[in-house]
């Protein structure tokens, strides 16, 4: 799957948009480890509100040392609201805007959506997500790919939220049928209702990244 742009340090998405007319930039390095390999990935996501229940979305990694990968562009729409339940539906495309060769990217354009349900009651929310992807691509992988996930939040205090993940992704690798599973958990801390800073820590399977550990910032206008 391309990046879903959830709040970090999380995989699954929620229908939380901006307001029209508002912006959000979010900004984190991740320093993974596969084996022996590791590097350090930097992302960078810009949102509007084009409407107060429609996003759009760029965003956009960088491998340290290595370079660019491929350009995500998603439109968030939340299109049912009710009490603390609400959905939304996030379709997008990446650009070929990396060097597959160094698997920076696909070498393609791929399409994409996710489908999303936020529960929020008062101390505490719930999000999962249900994502296809048409991965074309130039490098021999798995075409049609899904993946599920779903976050569990809990607010200790006014401005500290802990957060955990679980996500499970279909493996582009033809030669195996192992998924992706991945867990993550972390915090999300509110300076103000305009400035969040996160820390947090990811572990995969076999298949996945072994674990990572990242932090970002969050600042909205």
């Amino acid at each position: 799957m391309g990046p879903a742009h959830a709040a970090h340090p999380l995989l699954t998405e929620d229908t939380g948009t901006q307001g029209s007319g508002r912006w959000q930039l979010e900004a984190n390095a991740e320093r993974q480890r596969d084996g022996s390999a590791s590097s350090t990935v930097w992302g960078t996501t810009l949102s509007y509100g084009v409407r107060d229940n429609t996003d759009l979305q760029v965003g956009i990694p960088i491998v340290s040392g290595e370079g660019k990968g491929d350009m995500a562009i998603d439109v968030k729409w939340r299109f049912h609201e009710q009490g603390p339940l609400s959905f939304g539906l996030k379709p997008g495309v990446t650009l070929p805007t990396g060097d597959e060769r160094r698997g920076l990217g696909t070498g393609k354009l791929t399409f994409g959506t996710l489908a999303i349900l936020s529960y929020e009651p008062e101390g505490w929310s719930f999000h999962t997500h249900a994502g296809y992807r048409r991965n074309r691509n130039l490098l021999g992988e798995r075409e049609t790919l899904l993946h599920y996930s779903a976050s569990l939040w809990l607010k200790v205090g006014e401005q500290l939220k802990l957060v955990s993940d679980l996500a499970f992704d279909t493996n582009p690798d033809r030669s195996s049928s192992t998924a992706l599973r991945q867990w993550v958990l972390g915090f999300i801390y509110s300076v103000s209702k305009d400035l969040d800073l996160s820390v947090g820590y990811r572990r995969g399977n076999a298949p996945a990244v072994d674990r990572a550990v990242g932090a970002g910032v969050t600042l909205r206008w």
